[in-house]
């Protein structure tokens, strides 16, 4: 064998199709059957590949008696079923990549989506995306999060709707998300049906931080009498939720960040009800997405409707 590395460049995928297909099949003519060649037209690409190799790769027994692999013939067939596979892995991959199949989905989340909605989400997505690789990133700011779905740096994200621009986004609404006073469990509030914001006015807070939950918040209270007064406020929600029940004080929250199985609290809804906080997902439509943005779009928002359908029947026992 004395071929160079220059000869070598000119071996095709298809000069091993042959190959495999001539000893699989043991004559050229049956080869040329199953890969819709002429029969010359194989002996051409065994020929092409001979002179690559250096060496001939087939004894020719002459008539319909079938070929024999030379020792070189032998080697070569080794490494021509490896590359073959690998080729044939990678254009699969290549073919789930274009179909959404596998790949990675960058995902902007809230932390008040973390506890009632993203686990489920992630669970029933990845049953039906097993390939897809789900990398989250978290902001308490959506304002952040639309900039990152602009730039590219993120593919989808959840936002409050309302007091953001969203530019070109497309948004779907999720969630309307209830304020309601949370107390402490043992508070003479927290054995009533429903409060009014008068009846919380002059109780002591504590405040969010979260811009888009504070305007919501402040401007309810600006329909009472008197204006609250805020002991603390805190961007962590389950540091507000333990200091109400240790019996600091009470807040006015979201009811998607409250934790309603904690005993230490009691929560309650507000009478008449002030605006909800509005939960979204958005993406950017004139950007190719990932194809599974949109089914993670549908999943996220088939929870959505669980909850708020589980919600309702709450308020209604």
């Amino acid at each position: 064998m004395n071929a160079t590395g220059s000869e070598w460049s000119g071996l095709e995928i298809r000069h091993l199709l042959a190959l495999v297909a001539v000893v699989e099949n043991g004559t050229f003519s049956a080869a040329a059957e199953q890969l819709g060649y002429t029969q010359s037209a194989v002996s051409q690409q065994i020929g092409i590949l001979e002179r690559i190799v250096g060496a001939p790769l087939f004894e020719r027994p002459g008539g319909r008696r079938p070929v024999q692999l030379t020792a070189a013939g032998q080697m070569l067939l080794t490494h021509a079923r490896v590359v073959i596979a690998r080729v044939s892995a990678a254009a699969a991959d290549l073919r789930a990549l274009a179909s959404g199949e596998h790949g990675e989905l960058r995902v902007g989340t809230l932390p008040s989506v973390g506890t009632k909605i993203l686990p489920r989400l992630l669970g029933t997505f990845r049953a039906e995306w097993p390939g897809i690789q789900i990398v989250l990133h978290e902001s308490r700011e959506s304002a952040d999060l639309i900039h990152a779905v602009e730039s590219g740096d993120i593919d989808v994200t959840f936002i409050d709707i309302g007091p953001y621009e969203t530019g070109l986004l497309q948004v779907r609404r999720l969630l309307d998300d209830p304020m309601v006073l949370v107390a402490p469990a043992g508070a003479p509030e927290a054995g009533r049906r429903t409060v009014s914001i008068d009846d919380v006015a002059h109780l002591p807070m504590i405040g969010t931080r979260n811009p888009g939950c504070r305007q919501i918040i402040d401007n309810a209270f600006r329909q009472a009498a008197v204006l609250p007064t805020y002991v603390f406020r805190s961007d962590d929600t389950p540091t507000i939720q333990g200091l109400i029940g240790s019996g600091l004080a009470y807040a006015v929250l979201p009811l998607l960040t409250v934790d309603e199985n904690d005993p230490n609290v009691a929560v309650i809804p507000i009478r008449p009800e002030p605006p909800p906080r509005r939960l979204g997902i958005a993406w950017h439509p004139d950007r190719r997405p990932p194809a599974a943005v949109l089914p993670f779009v549908g999943a996220a928002a088939e929870i959505c409707r669980d909850l708020r359908e589980q919600w309702s029947a709450s308020r209604a026992a």
